[in-house]
């Protein structure tokens, strides 16, 4: 059976992103100088993807809008900064709660293609912070 959810833009439903295809406008937008990407699927199911250009904050949120789970880096250490958010905040995050870039990229293709993430990403369920990531 394969996995037949639609991801687009969040508040644009006109044009379905395959996974190679939502993975390159992430690395479009970074070169467009827009850091923080979402994506919506047919059930209500948001996808949040902000970036500093070397890591990247992934989250995957149910319907009731809540934080169901993110992609985390067990051996992270550290924290980042300069993930500039569409209202020009610019964030800060710990490097265990963010994953490389180019490992952002291929979870959420194959989020978008197969409806899970991909079997070599470590996944925290729940746990929102006070800016809702």
């Amino acid at each position: 059976m394969s996995y037949t959810n639609r991801w687009h833009l969040q508040g644009s439903a006109g044009h379905a992103y395959s996974g190679e295809e939502a993975r390159h406008l992430l690395r479009h937008r970074w070169d467009w100088a827009s850091q923080e990407t979402w994506f919506e699927n047919d059930t209500g199911e948001l996808l949040a993807v902000v970036t500093n250009g070397q890591r990247a904050k992934v989250t995957l949120r149910g319907r009731s809008g809540e934080l169901d789970e993110h992609l985390v880096d067990p051996r992270g250490a550290g924290c980042s900064g300069g993930y500039v958010m569409s209202t020009g905040q610019v964030d800060s995050y710990d490097d265990r709660d963010t994953v490389t870039f180019d490992a952002a990229g291929h979870a959420v293709a194959h989020l978008i293609e197969h409806g899970v993430w991909p079997p070599n990403v470590t996944v925290e369920r729940g746990r929102v912070n006070d800016r809702g990531w």
